[in-house]
């Protein structure tokens, strides 16, 4: 099974196209887009009129392009929403789910018969203002030290924009989530997560800190020791992979990985091909192309 990865599309109006181009180009049998949809282009420092741009983007642009790819491809699409989008837009998504695309936050899906795939969207606070795929990692390390945050900021719902601060000391965690997520696994999986595992070369900004999440990395770990994850996939710090100079890094067997992403008009989308072997023994995961 040949699958493309790719995340944090929204740095670009164009990468969502360039995401199906690549996909019908390379023949894939599955994309994968692990969050950060919708362009950020649209209005900025104004976020009333930024839902309804995203609402928007959804309706006019997005579905119908994956419309259109879908006419003429039988290759499965997993994505979601995370942190530069709101949540309030993905009840537009799920319209489709099923049909179009599956989406991955807080869900199990079967990839082949022999491996799922298992996805989680939200992140450790960040210094931006959009709030609705944040929560604190866990209440024991709420998120790395030094690293700049805003607790303050908005979520949405239906009625707009609400304002809300992050509990440092609520019980719902990242952590908890993922607990959650345990009941789901029973075979091998792969595992996208927004954001990459603490201290490891795909969660570095341009300065050198490290943002990622330590629950998602203990979640890797656990889980490859158990010999049932294959790999993880991230985004999040489009930079990371220029800073550290890899995409890719191994916690216990699984590969992790985050292609990063370009930025501009005529950004060039980044992406991986990956390759998943369907014995029912010992399913594997490789690159078979990176950027």
């Amino acid at each position: 099974m040949k699958i493309l990865y790719t995340s944090d599309i929204h740095t670009s109006d164009n990468l969502l196209s360039d995401v199906l181009a690549q996909s019908e180009n390379h023949a894939v049998d599955a994309v994968i887009i692990g969050g950060d949809l919708i362009p950020r282009q649209i209005p900025k420092r104004d976020l009333p009129k930024e839902l309804k741009a995203q609402d928007q983007y959804i309706e006019n642009t997005l579905i119908p392009q994956v419309m259109r790819f879908k006419e003429k491809s039988e290759s499965a699409i997993y994505l979601d929403l995370s942190n530069f989008d709101f949540s309030y837009p993905r009840r537009l998504l799920e319209q489709h789910q099923g049909r179009l695309y599956r989406l991955l936050h807080m869900q199990k899906h079967p990839l082949t018969q022999a491996v799922d795939i298992i996805g989680y969207m939200m992140v450790p606070p960040t210094p931006f203002k959009k709030k609705d795929w944040e929560k604190i990692d866990s209440m024991d390390f709420p998120y790395p030290k030094g690293n700049r945050v805003l607790l303050k900021g908005v979520v949405s719902d239906s009625g707009g924009l609400q304002d809300t601060i992050i509990d440092l000391a609520s019980h719902d965690t990242i952590e908890s989530d993922l607990s959650e997520l345990e009941h789901f696994i029973d075979k091998p999986f792969i595992f996208v997560a927004h954001a990459p595992p603490y201290e490891t070369p795909l969660d570095m900004t341009g300065d050198g800190r490290h943002v990622g999440s330590l629950s998602i990395r203990q979640f890797i770990k656990k889980w490859s020791q158990k010999g049932l994850l294959l790999a993880s996939l991230h985004g999040h710090i489009h930079e990371s992979p220029m800073v550290s100079g890899s995409v890719a890094t191994r916690i216990h067997d699984a590969i992790s990985i985050n292609p990063g992403q370009n930025h501009g008009p005529n950004a060039e989308l980044r992406y991986v091909l990956l390759e998943l072997s369907d014995d029912h023994r010992t399913p594997t995961v490789k690159i078979l192309l990176k950027p």
